[in-house]
């Protein structure tokens, strides 16, 4: 198995050079990743992803449609032939037993395992991936424990793409340190046990994940909120402004990137933000327990 290198400047460009319409920058550089592996690799792991799992049943889950048409835009842009995909479509909310012959079946005949191995190996990585996430919760955790209960801790939303990639998020968690802030992404949160039913209809499943980390920043006192997305994010259009609406007792920092972003306009922003969530601890007094401020001031 070969995975494609850490993003960078070259990857890229090939991504942006290929597209075929105008979209946001993740899948750009997903365009570039597939376009780097074309020449290294005989066969291409390219899944459509419909939805994620959730935490409560009734929890939509759904992925927005670029992430799960990505493999259809990129076989067209770089004219892919088909047998060189393995190309199965994953409800990924269902479970693992459920995923088991459309994986099987998407693997080519003669690479194509039994049954019962194709089953062993899915419930190995999904409790791989639990225990993963487990592990990034508790160490979230210990964190926050460290944290001095009068300074401020900003937490950051957003998608997986943007939140891990340093190339997408033009180093956030590193320009953060440097100044001295203390930050968070969303996932070492337990959030699984936020009340969404005030959202009865929500469609997708990262966007649940985002408002839920808000409702856990609005009630949690010297907790901000940093909400990091792209430009031309549909998906993103529509959670921004119920983000904005649970936080609207708190300043809020929205921070839009694409592949013309640069790190001086990042740190501009952030650095206001700061001034901003400086005033209001200032203003706030100081409790046995962190509650919600009631300063408002948003950085957009």
């Amino acid at each position: 198995m070969l995975l494609s290198p850490a993003t960078n400047n070259r990857l890229v460009l090939k991504g942006v050079e290929s597209m075929t319409a105008e979209t946001c920058f993740p899948v750009k550089v997903f365009h570039g990743h597939v376009h780097h592996l074309l020449d290294e690799v005989e066969l291409l792991f390219l899944p459509n992803v419909i939805n994620t799992p959730t935490p409560q049943p009734e929890d939509r889950g759904l992925l927005c449609p670029l992430v799960e048409s990505s493999q259809y835009m990129v076989r067209s842009a770089l004219q892919i032939k088909a047998s060189r995909l393995i190309r199965p479509t994953l409800h990924l909310k269902d479970g693992p037993q459920a995923l088991v012959d459309e994986m099987r079946n998407a693997i080519p005949a003669t690479l194509r395992p039994s049954r019962a191995r194709m089953l062993e190996v899915l419930q190995l990585a999904w409790s791989k991936q639990l225990a993963f996430r487990e592990r990034m919760i508790e160490r979230g955790e210990a964190i926050l424990r460290d944290i001095p209960e009068d300074e401020p801790v900003w937490i950051v939303s957003g998608r997986p793409y943007n939140l891990y990639d340093e190339r997408l998020n033009l180093q956030l968690g590193r320009q953060l340190a440097r100044l001295g802030i203390r930050a968070l992404p969303m996932d070492f949160l337990r959030l699984d046990d936020e009340d969404l039913s005030d959202f009865p209809r929500m469609y997708w499943g990262l966007g649940a994940r985002v408002l839920r980390a808000a409702k856990r920043i609005a009630r949690t006192r010297g907790w901000y909120g940093v909400h990091l997305t792209n430009f031309s994010c549909g998906a993103d259009s529509f959670i921004e402004h119920f983000y904005q609406h649970i936080l609207q007792n708190k300043p809020s920092l929205i921070l839009e990137l694409d592949e013309h972003s640069a790190v001086a306009g990042l740190l501009t922003r952030v650095e206001a933000y700061r001034n901003v969530v400086k005033t209001i601890q200032q203003r706030t007094v100081t409790g046995p327990s962190r509650v919600s401020d009631h300063g408002r001031a948003q950085v957009g």
